[in-house]
């Protein structure tokens, strides 16, 4: 079965508009914020530059499993999830030295590095505590969100610092690197949902079962895309992430070849763009790519057989929308 070419939100009966207008007011209603300086303006020109905003879908969407679904406290929470997202995306991005961000420059190639961080860390501190400062019911939700969440994703961007040009990296690092940067947001995102939609307890634990076998999946699907698709989709050359000394699963499969692994063993910040091209065609011919889809399916089907117990829910077919979303992802 095939997804329509309506977009996810339409699918899922969501409104982005509302979505959207909940994360511009969050920084227009901050009185300490003037209206034109670069934080808010920065942030602003972020949320207006679009976006899937698949964690707040999935916020919304876990919600619906509860006695209370899409109430006010889960579209504040949804707006919470968003923002770290867009935090751990600038930092992301500082990080990677990449120049663009949702096709317009990234935010550290308009306003700076400095900037770019302290924007950033206001998004992560500032937002949050007005949030709480709104509503003392919400409290709860957010802390348990962002206590664990922003140090994992900040723990994961250390791990991806740390581990560059580390071709002996194992898979149990890759793996734990994978979760803490991607899916633990959106574990968190549909568990955060459930429990402020008053669904059952287990309910929020396997919609988190859910998320983290999803968010694994895709970020192994988009470590693939970074081989597989070209400079002109990708809007960055193929192999980007290699090149910026990131070693990924396909890269890791693929040095399972002693003469690959030798040629990659080679590579060092200061290699020529020739000994990267040629890296990304020995990966590309390796089969890993193959590889690397097969174990992505693996998490997804995991994802599946989660969704399946909870067929008894309305919200079940969200989910299995959620995830035909994923398992179609082709950029």
């Amino acid at each position: 079965m095939t997804l329509s070419n309506d977009s996810l939100s339409q699918q899922l009966n969501i409104s982005l508009d509302r979505v959207n207008r909940d994360l511009e007011r969050i920084i227009t209603y901050d009185q300490d914020l003037s209206s034109r300086s670069v934080v808010a303006t920065s942030i602003l020109d972020l949320i207006r530059a679009g976006g899937k905003r698949l964690r707040p879908l999935m916020v919304i969407v876990g919600s619906r499993f509860g006695e209370s679904p899409e109430n006010r406290d889960v579209y504040k929470l949804a707006a919470v999830c968003e923002f770290i997202h867009a935090a751990s995306l600038i930092h992301d991005d500082i990080l990677d030295e990449a120049d663009t961000r949702r096709g317009q420059p990234a935010l550290h190639r308009k306003v700076g590095t400095r900037t770019a961080v302290y924007v950033g860390n206001y998004i992560t501190c500032r937002v949050i505590e007005l949030l709480t400062e709104q509503d003392t019911e919400l409290e709860n939700y957010i802390q348990d969100l962002t206590s664990v969440t922003t140090t994992q994703l900040c723990l994961g961007e250390y791990q991806q610092m740390e581990q560059r040009y580390n071709f002996n990296i194992t898979l149990e690092q890759y793996w734990e690197k994978t979760r803490n940067k991607t899916a633990l947001l959106m574990a968190a995102s549909l568990q955060a949902g459930a429990r402020a939609g008053m669904a059952d307890p287990k309910v929020a634990e396997a919609l988190y079962q859910f998320g983290d076998q999803l968010g694994m999946a895709f970020q192994v699907r988009d470590d693939v895309l970074d081989y597989m698709q070209t400079a002109d989709t990708l809007g960055k050359p193929a192999g980007a992430d290699l090149r910026n000394g990131q070693v990924t699963l396909p890269a890791m499969i693929a040095m399972e070849d002693p003469f690959v692994r030798e040629q990659l063993m080679q590579l060092t910040e200061d290699s020529p763009s020739e000994a990267f091209d040629e890296a990304v065609g020995l990966i590309r011919n390796s089969g890993a790519l193959a590889k690397a889809l097969d174990m992505s399916h693996e998490f997804m089907q995991k994802a599946w057989n989660i969704s399946e117990e909870l067929s008894h829910y309305c919200a079940h077919r969200d989910l299995q929308t959620l995830w035909r979303y994923f398992e179609e992802r082709t950029y």
